[in-house]
C-alpha cells in the first residue's frame, strides 16, 4: 500500500508543479510592448484563432479518415507554403548568432579547414559556444550539397519543420487517439511566434526534430524487448541533442523516471536504460575530447559557467549585457587554449551572484523576472525585426496581439488538461509530458533566459492541450462514462496506476 501511495504521489507532484508553472506564465506573459489593442480586437482574434483550430482539426481529421496521403499532403503544405511565402515577402539576414552560423557554415562549405578559421579569428566565440560549431558543420553539408546560401539554411529549417511535424503526428498517434495526434500537429504548425522564428537560421528547428525524433525512439524502447539498436538509437540521438543545446539530460531523465514508476518490471527497464545512460556518460565526460578530434581546434567541454553567470545578472533580469560580455571576453582571451578554467571562473561568479541575492531577500523577485522574460512571445517577432525586417514593425500591434493570444488559449487548454488527469485519475496519459514541461522550466530559471528559449516546451503545450481538448470532447459527448485503459499506458504491463 505504500509503495502505490508513494507511486501515487510521484505521478501527482509533476502535474501539480506543472499547473503552477501555467499560471505563473499566464500572469506573466508579457503583453505587445507597442500600444494596448482594443477589446474588439482581442475579441477577434480569439475567435479567430478558437476557430481556425476547430476547423482545421475537425477538416484535417476527417481527411486523414478519408485518405491519408491527401493529408499528409494537405499537412505539408500548411507547414512548407506558408513559410516560403514569409521567407520572400519578408526577406531577412542573419545576425548574432545566426550571423556566426551562417558564416562559419559558408567557409567550411568552401573546403575551408577548422584550424585555418580558428588562426584567422573567424571563428569568433564559437570554440567556447561549441554548439554554434556543431550547428554550422551541420549547415555547411547542406550548404555544400544545395548551395552556399542564407536562403538554402532558411528552406533547410522550414524542412527540418516539416520533418518534426510528421515526426510529432506519428509519436502523438501511437499514444493516443487521431485526435489528439491531428490537434498537437496543427497547433504546433500553426504556433503564431514559432512560425516566424522557423523561418530565421536559428538552431531550434534542428533541435526540435530532434526532440520529436527521441520522443519516437523512446516509444521504440519501450514497446520493444530489451533491444541494444534501439537503445543505442535513442543515446545517438540524445547526444546530438546536447551538442545543438544542451537540454538532453533533461529528456533523458523525464524518460527514465516514466518508465520506472509505468513499468512494473524494473529490470527489463534497467536493462533498455543502462546502455543510453551509459553512452550519454560517456559523452559528456569525453566531450571536450570529441570536439579536438572533429575540430583540431582547443574548445570549452561546457558553457554550464558563461549561462548561470548571466541568468544570475540581477540587472538584466538574467538576460544578455553588455558588462557580462567584457567580463566573459576577459576570462576568454586569457584562458584560450584551456577554456574550462574561464568556465569555472564564470560559474563562481554565478553562484556568488545567488548567494547575495538569497542573503539579500531578492532572489525570489529574481526568478520572477526571469520567468517573465523567459516567458515572452514576442520571440518571433523581435528576431525578425532584429533580421532587418522592418516591414512587420509596422503591423507589430496585430502580429503581437496574435502571439499572446494564441499563447493564453494554449495555456488555458493545459490547465484544462491538467485539471481533467487529475479528477478523471489519467495523470500517467500526459505524465511523460508533465515531466518534460516542468524539467525545462526549472533548468531554464537556473541559467540565461530568452523568449526563444521555451521553444522546447511548444511539444509538451501542443500535446497536453490538444489531449485535454479531447478528454473535454468525450465528457462533452458522454463517452466518458466507461472506464478504459489509458491510451498511455500501450507497451506498458499494466493497465493502470493507484492514485
Amino acid at each position: 500500500m505504500l509503495k502505490k501511495s508513494l507511486t501515487g504521489i510521484a505521478l501527482w507532484i509533476p502535474a501539480l508543479m506543472m499547473l503552477f508553472a501555467l499560471v505563473s506564465t499566464a500572469i506573466l506573459l508579457p503583453w505587445q510592448a507597442n500600444g494596448e489593442s482594443s477589446i474588439w480586437m482581442i475579441t477577434g482574434i480569439v475567435a479567430g484563432i478558437i476557430l481556425v483550430l476547430i476547423m482545421s482539426i475537425w477538416g484535417f481529421t476527417k481527411l486523414y479518415q478519408w485518405k491519408k496521403g491527401y493529408f499528409y499532403l494537405a499537412l505539408g503544405a500548411l507547414i512548407i507554403v506558408p513559410r516560403i511565402i514569409w521567407i520572400i515577402w519578408i526577406p531577412t539576414h542573419a545576425v548574432s548568432d545566426f550571423y556566426y552560423y551562417q558564416v562559419i557554415a559558408s567557409y567550411v562549405a568552401d573546403n575551408n579547414s577548422w584550424t585555418t578559421l580558428y588562426d584567422q579569428g573567424i571563428l569568433f566565440y564559437a570554440p567556447y559556444f561549441t554548439h554554434i560549431l556543431n550547428f554550422s558543420k551541420v549547415l555547411s553539408t547542406v550548404y555544400h550539397i544545395f548551395g552556399n546560401s542564407y536562403l538554402v539554411g532558411q528552406l533547410f529549417n522550414s524542412l527540418l519543420t516539416l520533418g518534426g511535424t510528421f515526426l510529432l503526428f506519428k509519436v502523438v498517434k501511437n499514444w493516443f487517439p487521431l485526435g489528439v495526434a491531428v490537434g498537437s500537429s496543427l497547433i504546433f504548425a500553426l504556433w503564431p511566434a514559432y512560425f516566424m522564428y522557423s523561418t530565421l537560421l536559428a538552431t531550434e528547428p534542428l533541435f526540435i526534430f530532434l526532440f520529436v525524433l527521441a520522443l519516437f525512439l523512446y516509444q521504440q524502447v519501450e514497446q520493444h524487448a530489451p533491444s541494444f539498436i534501439w537503445s543505442l538509437l535513442l543515446a545517438l540521438t540524445l547526444i546530438g541533442l546536447n551538442m545543438i543545446r544542451p537540454l538532453a539530460v533533461v529528456i533523458l531523465i523525464a524518460f527514465v523516471i516514466t518508465s520506472f514508476l509505468l513499468r512494473p518490471k524494473r529490470k527489463e527497464t534497467l536493462k533498455r536504460y543502462t546502455i543510453v545512460v551509459l553512452l550519454f556518460l560517456v559523452f559528456l565526460a569525453g566531450q571536450s575530447t570529441i570536439n579536438k578530434l572533429v575540430y583540431h581546434i582547443p574548445t570549452s567541454n561546457s558553457t554550464i559557467g558563461y549561462n548561470v553567470f548571466v541568468g544570475a545578472n540581477e540587472k538584466s533580469g538574467g538576460q544578455w549585457s553588455q558588462a557580462d560580455s567584457k567580463t566573459f571576453w576577459k576570462l576568454y582571451n586569457d584562458n584560450k587554449t584551456d577554456a574550462s578554467k574561464a568556465d569555472s571562473a564564470l560559474l563562481q561568479k554565478g553562484i556568488e551572484r545567488y548567494q547575495d541575492m538569497a542573503s539579500n531577500g531578492k532572489l525570489t523577485d529574481h526568478i520572477i523576472t526571469k520567468m517573465k522574460n523567459y516567458s515572452s512571445e514576442s520571440y518571433g517577432y523581435d528576431w525578425n525585426v532584429y533580421s532587418d525586417a522592418p516591414e512587420i514593425w509596422y503591423h507589430s500591434k496585430i502580429i503581437l496581439a496574435i502571439c499572446n493570444v494564441f499563447m493564453y488559449i494554449i495555456l488555458g487548454l493545459n490547465v484544462l488538461a491538467v485539471v481533467l488527469a487529475l479528477c478523471l485519475r489519467k495523470i500517467a496519459d500526459i505524465y511523460l509530458f508533465t515531466l518534460l514541461q516542468v524539467g525545462f522550466t526549472l533548468s531554464a530559471l537556473l541559467v540565461e533566459v530568452q523568449g526563444r528559449y521555451h521553444v522546447p516546451l511548444i511539444i509538451g503545450y501542443s500535446v497536453i492541450g490538444a489531449w485535454g481538448c479531447w478528454q473535454l470532447y468525450r465528457i462533452l459527448a458522454g463517452k466518458n462514462k466507461k472506464k478504459k485503459k489509458p491510451v498511455m499506458l500501450e507497451g506498458y504491463d499494466r493497465p493502470e496506476l493507484p492514485l
